[in-house]
């Protein structure tokens, strides 16, 4: 005896009373099922939530994440007050403003090797094998990403301290120009990592408000790489009133600036991707 399944408005056939008598069991646990929860969620949704999206390893792994995340955001705190006190050294160090850069670069060179440290133990538990297979590259990207974060910030600090420390021949009102849309720039970075904290933290819950989240990431590095083009753009148009050195450092720390906001975004991508994977 074959049994029936509907189609649609069709009605097919099984292909055996196992399957039939199966088809039975699932549909009668589902209808239960639905009227416990409402006819507004799907069985799908139920079954998420009773499964819960991330295995425990996973859920680690995001809260590793999030921790080299809010590393990030004080280090780029600390960008922004190294780049509002940068203008204000001297060169034999006596002004409270070069101090106030040595304490905060000190303070980010810190914050690094305790990124370091996170992700070193990321990579280990990745090794154990606490992630699934299918997603253990993307999240091995996913923390090289922020961590990458955390290098950058390091590096613009400490090549800011070595200028405030030894001031370049350079143009005032230039470099005064120039610090105020670095800190627009470093300013955006830290509004899409905030963004980016707060995607994780609801990373597998809600997809609507993950994929606005990281849409506005997006369009967050977007808005910065028009601050960047026109740095970049009054760089080369005052390459006389610059030597090659001020050059050289204005060019260099305006695309690791704006590197923080890609890294920034292709690390939201990454948790959205996860995300597909795992079917959210």
């Amino acid at each position: 005896m074959r049994g029936i399944y509907f189609d649609g408005a069709n009605i097919q056939r099984f292909a055996s009373t196992r399957d039939s008598i199966l088809f039975y069991l699932v549909l009668k646990t589902g209808v239960s099922l639905s009227a416990s929860i409402g006819n507004g969620n799907s069985l799908s949704d139920l079954f998420r939530r009773v499964k819960g999206f991330f295995v425990p390893g996973e859920k680690d792994a995001f809260l590793r994440i999030q921790e080299l995340a809010g590393l990030g955001e004080e280090s780029l705190e600390l960008l922004v007050k190294i780049l509002s006190s940068s203008g204000n050294g001297t060169s034999n160090g006596s002004h409270n403003g070069l101090h106030d850069i040595e304490i905060c670069t000190e303070r980010i060179n810190i914050l690094e090797k305790m990124g370091d440290k996170i992700t070193q133990s990321f990579e280990e538990m990745l090794g154990r094998g606490s992630i699934t297979a299918s997603i253990e590259y993307d999240f091995g990207r996913l923390a090289d990403n922020v961590d990458s974060i955390l290098d950058r910030a390091h590096g613009l600090s400490r090549q800011l301290r070595r200028v405030t420390r030894r001031p370049l021949r350079e143009a005032k009102e230039f470099d005064s120009a120039n610090r105020k849309e670095m800190i627009h720039l470093i300013e955006i970075g830290l509004t899409q990592l905030r963004a980016f904290r707060q995607l994780l933290q609801i990373a597998g819950t809600d997809r609507t408000q993950a994929i606005e989240l990281a849409r506005k990431i997006e369009e967050l590095e977007e808005q910065g790489d028009d601050v960047k083009d026109a740095m970049l753009d009054e760089i080369y148009g005052s390459w006389e009133k610059l030597d090659y050195a001020s050059f050289h450092n204005y060019l260099e720390t305006t695309i690791e600036a704006d590197d923080i906001l890609d890294l920034c975004e292709d690390a939201s991508d990454l948790v959205i991707a996860v995300m597909k994977a795992l079917g959210a």
